[in-house]
């Protein structure tokens, strides 16, 4: 597979990758790929943190993936979302100096002395279109402190016409004056609240970005969003999310001949039990044309939701693309191989043993509500969504 849009000299794309630990069933299960694909990697997000109403943390962190970055030599960018999606602790908070506002932004300061980590990831969603003024007041307070701790702060944001969740609360030129990156959620253009289509086309992903830069955040800090999930729609307005190593899976079981748009998004449909579906999601080779796009507008990197979904193929893609791949002769690493044919033998198994995809909470559909999407709501556990449609917490 060629490298897309590579060329000699280009210099390596960031790759920021999200990571949720809660995913892992068997424990263990995403490090070994991530382990594979390191190289490709430069940050790594894991969903450790809440900010809760009156601004103290809910922390989830896990002491082995700790160590797992740090071995690895990759920046641990901890995500931290706005629990349940609350507003309150943005509104009236005047420059984010005192009250549950100050409090949050004292709390994450000392959470990085704490825990050495490189930075932070802020994703806050569903926010009101009031809590924009208290938004940028919190996002340059944490930068001061994360410039003075010689710390990196990145701050997702949903991209601008969103069907689903107005972007009212994000001034995008002035957070990205006050962060190092801005990732851009480019996916979800399709979902579960909608009709059947494809969730990333790419001149829907083209427009997001140039409407972002157009508002005012600069091509270098512009981090670009990819996905390796789908959807498994039975009717319009109801689908379950489905990782890519089970699409495939269950193309593959079932002998489904995969169809592609022009630019190479791939779906398919099947019926079970009488009932009609239809499958739409991003691979290895749907990605290319996201990444091609990223190089030539000279974006800052790429942002993929979430380690854990991708195959060994979608791997190979996002390392030639992004420049960390120096021979493309083979995918990324004989471990990588292995843990993805071993995952896609069990998605394929309980594809074929199930009577229709599980669905709890936004989890993948056929993975018994174990790997939640960005847009799973939980009252405990809040996980963000993949483009701010989520009725709990808050697109990476």
């Amino acid at each position: 597979m060629p490298s897309p849009g590579v060329t000699g000299g280009a210099p390596p794309l960031r790759v920021l990758a999200f990571y949720d630990d809660r995913a892992e069933k068997p424990r263990g299960s995403i490090l070994p790929l991530i382990a594979a694909n390191h190289a490709a990697i430069t940050d790594l997000a894991p969903l450790w943190y809440s900010v809760m109403a009156d601004g103290t943390l809910r922390d989830q962190s896990e002491n082995d993936v700790k160590a797992f970055a740090r071995d690895k030599h990759i920046r641990l960018m901890p995500l931290v979302i706005n629990a349940k999606g609350t507003s309150d602790f943005l509104l009236q908070a005047g420059a984010c100096t005192t009250g549950p506002c100050g409090r949050a932004v004292d709390n994450l300061a000392a959470l990085l002395r704490r825990e050495s980590y490189d930075g932070l990831n802020i994703d806050f969603e569903l926010l009101k279109p009031e809590a924009r003024a208290g938004l940028t007041a919190f996002v340059r307070q944490l930068h001061a402190r994360t410039q003075a701790l010689h710390k990196v702060l990145t701050i997702d944001v949903i991209p601008a016409g969103n069907r689903r969740q107005a972007e009212a609360a994000y001034d995008f030129a002035a957070l990205a004056a006050n962060s190092d990156d801005v990732v851009l959620m480019t996916y979800d253009a399709h979902d579960d609240s909608s009709k059947a289509g494809p969730i990333a086309p790419l001149a829907w992903v083209r427009q997001r970005a140039h409407v972002a830069l157009q508002l005012g955040v600069p091509p270098t800090k512009l981090i670009l969003g990819l996905a390796d999930y789908g959807y498994d729609w039975t009717s319009p307005n109801h689908a379950t999310t489905i990782p890519l190593k089970q699409a495939e899976a269950l193309s593959s079981a079932r002998g489904i001949k995969v169809q592609r748009t022009a630019d190479g998004e791939p779906h398919f449909t099947y019926s079970k039990n009488g009932v009609e579906h239809t499958v739409w999601y991003e691979d290895g080779r749907g990605i290319l044309p996201k990444i091609k796009l990223a190089r030539q507008m000279h974006l800052k990197g790429l942002a993929l939701w979430m380690a854990g979904y991708e195959t060994a193929q979608y791997w190979h893609s996002l390392r030639a693309g992004a420049g960390t791949l120096t021979t493309t002769g083979a995918y990324s690493g004989s471990v990588a191989s292995q843990v993805a044919t071993t995952q896609a033998t069990k998605a394929s198994a309980t594809a074929q043993s199930a009577t229709r995809p599980a669905h709890s909470a936004g989890a993948p559909a056929g993975a018994a509500a174990s790997a939640p999407s960005r847009a799973s709501t939980s009252s405990s556990t809040p996980t963000p969504s993949r483009s701010g449609a989520s009725a709990s917490s808050s697109s990476s």
